[in-house]
């Protein structure tokens, strides 16, 4: 009897600790289980009109030039953004042309004051750019000129790209100026996409033109042709060329750039 009784004792203890082990192996499940079940909250994105921090400053300076049967330019200049935000920077704009017009073509800043051979001037202009999402900028700038030029004039710059995860990603810009001295109203536009791409360098290809209205032109005039560019990611700086036909018959321009970025 007292060999049964210790047995039953024994194997009754046995039972205990296994159902004790099971619960307490359920029991980390369970906790284990609420643990992970909560999610994490996700990173406090800033908002469009919280104040960036840190800030970014970038710098563009580029030059170029434009040639056609009537006249000619070429131009030299410097572009500064400040960031506010995510979405809000401000843009500052410093630039100084020079005009060679050919034979007799009337002056294209002042019609109607005859021919000058050379006009030189500055045209200072600020605004803010706006980041309408991820690759799409809008800037819209508003100043004047110096020199031969004293009007002043507006100015919108839009810029998109599509298809960003593309290896053939294309690049939309657009931009209007109105000159409060000619009253002519300018636009051009741009499409262009990336022919070739890798770590040194990428290759761009398109076309563009620009259409003139108002003011002295007679209805509307304009000039397109095809765009290539080269950009070195390694020194953030680039040139265009491009070379067409239009109101002013053949023309050709080359532009280059160069950009520097600073964290404040």
């Amino acid at each position: 009897m007292k060999r049964s009784a210790s047995s039953n004792c024994l194997r009754f203890v046995s039972q205990f600790l296994q159902s004790l082990a099971m619960m307490l192996s359920l029991a980390g499940v369970a906790f284990g289980q609420g643990a992970t079940a909560e999610p994490s909250a996700p990173p406090t994105q800033p908002g469009p009109l919280t104040l960036l921090s840190p800030e970014t400053l970038n710098v563009s300076i580029y030059g170029g030039g434009y040639v056609s049967a009537d006249y000619a330019t070429t131009e030299q200049g410097l572009q500064v953004t400040q960031s506010i935000t995510k979405s809000i920077g401000l843009v500052g704009r410093a630039t100084g042309y020079q005009l060679y017009i050919h034979g007799d073509f009337d002056n294209p800043l002042n019609p109607g004051t005859g021919h000058e051979s050379r006009l030189n001037f500055g045209r200072f202009q600020g605004g803010f750019d706006f980041q309408l999402f991820e690759g799409t900028h809008l800037s819209i700038l508003g100043g004047g000129d110096v020199g031969d030029s004293d009007g002043a004039n507006a100015e919108e710059d839009f810029s998109t790209w599509l298809f960003q995860r593309s290896p053939h990603a294309i690049n939309l810009a657009a931009s209007s100026i109105y000159d409060t001295q000619n009253r002519v109203l300018s636009n051009e536009i741009d499409l262009r996409a990336i022919a070739y791409s890798n770590p040194s360098y990428t290759l761009l290809a398109g076309g563009g033109g620009a259409i003139y209205a108002a003011g002295f032109v007679h209805g509307v005039a304009g000039q397109g042709g095809p765009i290539v560019g080269l950009y070195l990611p390694k020194w953030s700086c680039g040139i265009d060329i491009q070379s067409g036909y239009g109101s002013a018959q053949e023309y050709g321009e080359i532009t280059l750039y160069k950009e520097l970025k600073w964290r404040e």
